[in-house]
């Protein structure tokens, strides 16, 4: 038995020592930087008619929708400047690579000078919008999971976008409520890898965007607004007649107003330059009520739909709810009218259910 202790008692003195040495070389668990990881499970039912999604008419399907958020972050106590990175993970239906992606991921530099960003992450066009799914309930409403009607190209709700392509951002610091942003991405397409840099295709090219935004209040209205832009080169056309060196455009105003648990939000935009001018429009109202919001938006466009199907006016009311079930799980639903109003097309009903966690 005394054998026993004695060997035991050796082990632990081993690991204390053990313990000592990477103490002493400082070797920290996480290395200098603090790591946070939060994300979210979706899952949920589609149902729709009309061939809003696929499958039999009404149409149904399950759906997932599940995000992880890495954010590595450190702060120099010499100039206050903040930096790190963030990586977005999307693990959706588990079947395979394709659907399991590293979809956003960029360095930052922060400080009282502004905000600066490189890599796979939205522009000002994207990321400083107002418009009415601003307010939505629900996945979204008009911007959630799921929309049949931007089918059609012609309907839009926002400025061209760059989306996730590898890209320079830049945001001034907030003055009075004030704040600028501009963003360049070389090409739509690139991914982060130099052979993806290719601006060949017919994606957008030497893409820039650009917004200006003022939060603030104003007796006892809470106030969200944004003009946004955008410009690139793109291909207009199919064929010998095809410009590959085409201009698209837009800008877009927005506007939210709260007081007392509701809220108010709409834009209004136009997009055009080489490719077919498009003039759209929405608006949205919502509010809170204990553990549920409710949200309702109905959004419309109006332009050429290209292809040679003239001129079209889609438009979609889409109604939206959350309620909160348990801490941090919620039930969702979107619930939309929509109509493509393209040739043969008829108006459609569709929506979602879903539980949703947030960590």
């Amino acid at each position: 038995m005394r054998i026993k202790t004695l060997l035991l008692a050796g082990v632990a003195a081993g690991v204390v020592g053990a313990a000592g040495v990477a103490s002493a070389a400082e070797v920290m668990p996480g290395g200098a930087l603090d790591i946070k990881l939060s994300g979210q499970f979706r899952a949920g039912v589609l149902f729709g008619e009309n061939d809003s999604i696929s499958g039999s008419d009404p149409g149904y399907g399950m759906y997932t929708n599940n995000r992880f958020f890495l954010n590595v972050i450190g702060k120099d106590d010499g100039s206050l400047t903040e930096y790190g990175g963030r990586v977005r993970f999307r693990l959706d239906n588990g079947r395979g690579s394709e659907n399991n992606l590293i979809d956003r991921s960029w360095l930052f530099l922060r400080g009282g000078w502004g905000d600066f960003r490189a890599g796979n992450v939205e522009g000002p066009g994207d990321e400083m919008k107002v418009f009415s799914s601003t307010i939505a309930a629900g996945t979204g409403g008009v911007d959630g999971d799921f929309n049949p009607a931007f089918g059609n190209p012609i309907f839009t709700y926002t400025v061209p976008l760059s989306g996730a392509a590898t890209k320079v951002v830049y945001y001034t610091p907030s003055i009075a409520g004030f704040q600028a942003g501009v963003s360049f991405a070389p090409d739509d397409n690139a991914g982060g890898l130099i052979s993806q840099n290719d601006d060949s295709d017919g994606g957008g090219r030497q893409h820039v965007e650009g917004g200006i935004s003022y939060k603030g209040g104003f007796m006892g209205f809470d106030i969200v607004s944004s003009v946004t832009a955008a410009s690139a080169k793109t291909t207009v056309g199919v064929g010998p007649t095809a410009n590959t060196d085409a201009d698209i455009n837009g800008v877009m105003g927005g506007v939210s107003v709260g007081f007392g648990g509701f809220n108010v939000a709409g834009a209004y935009g136009y997009n055009g330059g080489d490719a077919p001018d498009v003039n759209y429009w929405n608006v949205g109202i919502g509010g809170g009520f204990g553990p549920a919001k409710v949200s309702l938006e109905y959004a419309t466009a109006s332009g050429d739909a290209g292809a040679g199907l003239g001129d079209t006016d889609p438009t979609a009311i889409v109604a939206s709810a959350t309620m909160g079930l348990m801490p941090g799980m919620s039930l969702l639903t979107d619930i939309g009218l929509y109509d493509t109003d393209l040739p043969n097309s008829q108006e459609s009903f569709a929506g979602l259910v879903a539980i949703d966690i947030q960590f």
